[in-house]
């Protein structure tokens, strides 16, 4: 008897075609449990978002309601309709120009300040603590020969909890021509990459802390400059509607010479 009761109840467990009240109390009463799903999706008591929660109505309510609240709103619903689609096409025109500038970026071959550095496959960089360097750039035109170093599990202070940025000094063909040590700030942004806005920009100075030594000026040494902290991993990964800085594993600067 245990045994038959025992098997009774896992089927009834499991069984498609049991009748199942409907959770939300609606007059039909009880459905199938292979059909219950799709009741839900058509009940007219459950609870349901506005159609337009997409462009920003967050309005719940029940189903048999829903048509109601869409005639009320019309005229607000139009309005957040308008604002998000002219959003998006906001959104969309800062993503060619930033597409177009990382093409810039690659294809020229003497590259000056400002110039946008991009750095793919960033989250197993953070993994494996890298050390990453972008290509060479100048300060300015037939000035001083730059890198832009990005550690992206952050270094000293920073360690674990930013991400930090440096600028260095590299050996160039005009350095004979200019005046040493290098004196000035640069500006260092990490852009959005959805809207042309919000970017986190930090300014970097050398402090006159580079020895007068041309010497020195070659090969990643500890001749630097930048921000252990520039930012933290929270705000880096953070997403909004409006700012994502970290897209698609992808990450974007702009050096700047003020």
């Amino acid at each position: 008897m245990r045994e038959h009761q025992f098997i009774e109840g896992e089927h009834n467990e499991q069984c498609p075609k049991l009748p199942l009240p409907c959770p939300n109390k609606c007059e039909i009463g009880s459905v199938p449990r292979e059909d219950m799903k799709i009741h839900r999706k058509e009940c007219p008591l459950e609870m349901v978002q506005c159609g337009y929660h997409n462009v920003g109505c967050e309005e719940r309510m029940i189903r048999k309601y829903l048509d109601g609240h869409n005639k009320d709103n019309t005229e607000e619903h139009l309005s957040l309709a308008c604002r998000e689609h002219h959003h998006q096409l906001s959104v969309a025109k800062w993503s060619v120009q930033l597409t177009a500038m990382a093409v810039l970026s690659k294809s020229d071959n003497i590259r000056i300040c400002p110039v946008t550095i991009n750095i793919c496959g960033f989250n197993k960089k953070k993994e494996n603590e890298f050390e990453w360097y972008s290509d060479i750039f100048h300060s300015e035109s037939k000035g001083y020969e730059m890198w832009l170093r990005v550690d992206a599990a952050g270094n000293g202070g920073g360690k674990d909890t930013h991400l930090s940025v440096f600028l260095y000094l590299v050996k160039g063909p005009h350095d004979d021509k200019l005046a040493w040590p290098l004196k000035g700030k640069f500006q260092v942004t990490l852009l959005n990459q959805i809207s042309n806005c919000k970017h986190h920009t930090v300014t970097v100075s050398n402090d006159d802390r580079i020895p007068d030594s041309s010497a020195s000026r070659f090969g990643k040494s500890s001749d630097c400059w930048g921000k252990r902290q520039f930012i933290s991993n929270e705000d880096l990964h953070k997403v909004t509607p409006t700012c994502q800085y970290l897209k698609d594993d992808c990450i974007f600067f702009q050096v700047s010479k003020l």
